[in-house]
Formats: C-alpha cells, sequence, structure tokens
C-alpha cells in the first residue's frame, strides 16, 4: 500500500474518531448502540482523579492519530 494512501487514512481515522467528541455524533452512533442494547454502558464508578473525561480522551486519541498520519506523510522515502 501507497506510504501517501496510509498516511491520509490515519488522518481520516483521527477525524471520524475525533467526530465522536460532539455529543450529537456520539449519541446517533454509540448512544443509539446503547439505547438498542447492542453494548451494555460501564457501571457507574467513582471517577478516577486521573481520568480525563471522554471527550478530553477522545481528542488526545483522534490528535495522535492525526500526528501518526502527517508524520508518515512527511517522512515519505521515496
Amino acid at each position: 500500500m501507497n506510504q501517501t494512501l496510509i498516511g491520509l487514512l490515519f488522518i481520516l481515522a483521527g477525524i471520524a474518531y475525533g467526530s465522536l467528541a460532539i455529543d450529537d455524533i456520539y449519541n446517533k452512533t454509540l448512544g443509539w448502540l446503547v439505547a438498542n442494547n447492542w453494548v451494555k454502558p460501564s457501571l457507574t464508578q467513582k471517577l478516577d482523579k486521573n481520568s480525563l473525561g471522554r471527550k478530553p480522551t477522545i481528542l488526545l486519541y483522534s490528535l495522535g492519530l492525526i500526528i501518526i498520519g502527517v508524520f508518515i506523510l512527511w517522512n515519505k522515502i521515496g
């Protein structure tokens, strides 16, 4: 597979995953799965003091995917 295509796929995956930080998109996708009993939500537990929460974690991971994609595009070999 071409390195340019791999880099673009990482960037697009980061953008798609980052869109889950928007509440409406989250409710239409993963929220729909929970509402229709396809997946069970995690039990409410005491919030860990080191936990960032759902939105910052999603944005952090999506930024990581985008950075990996840019790095792959930046360092194309041949």
